[in-house]
């Protein structure tokens, strides 16, 4: 099966920073990682890491709920997709579906002339558990 061929996720301790501000006082801890192929460069499988799996990333390469044909019948046609990080922080694509994009990727699925959507959203929750989000048409 090849695992004997592999190299090992994490052949040193990471490294780990003591972040502080200019009076002294502790802000926090960096954990210093990078993104190699295939996934992390040390072993982020820990419940600490979860704010890198919260990751989402919605390609939204088109999106339109318009009105077709004379009988006003309504069709929406979309290419979407959406980026996870796995366990071990390996980045994959896989096809999604308008119901399954939140309300800030498609803020109206209703039928209309002018409901088209054209862009890349991020949304991420940060080590507290902090939503957040970053939408950027083209």
């Amino acid at each position: 099966m090849g695992v004997s061929e592999r190299e090992p996720l994490q052949s040193t301790a990471p490294r780990i920073w003591e972040a502080s501000d200019q009076s002294g006082q502790t802000l926090g801890k960096v954990i210093l990682a990078q993104v190699v192929e295939g996934g992390a460069d040390i072993d982020i499988s820990g419940l600490e890491f979860d704010f890198v799996r919260s990751i989402r990333v919605w390609d939204v390469r088109h999106y339109s709920h318009r009105e077709r044909g004379r009988d006003d019948d309504c069709s929406e046609s979309y290419n979407m997709r959406l980026g996870t990080y796995g366990l071990q922080g390996e980045f994959g694509w896989q096809r999604t579906t308008p119901a399954a994009a939140p309300q800030w990727v498609l803020p109206s699925r209703r039928c209309s002339s002018a409901n088209w959507r054209r862009g890349v959203g991020v949304e991420w929750e940060d080590h507290e558990g902090n939503h957040g989000y970053e939408w950027v048409a083209y």
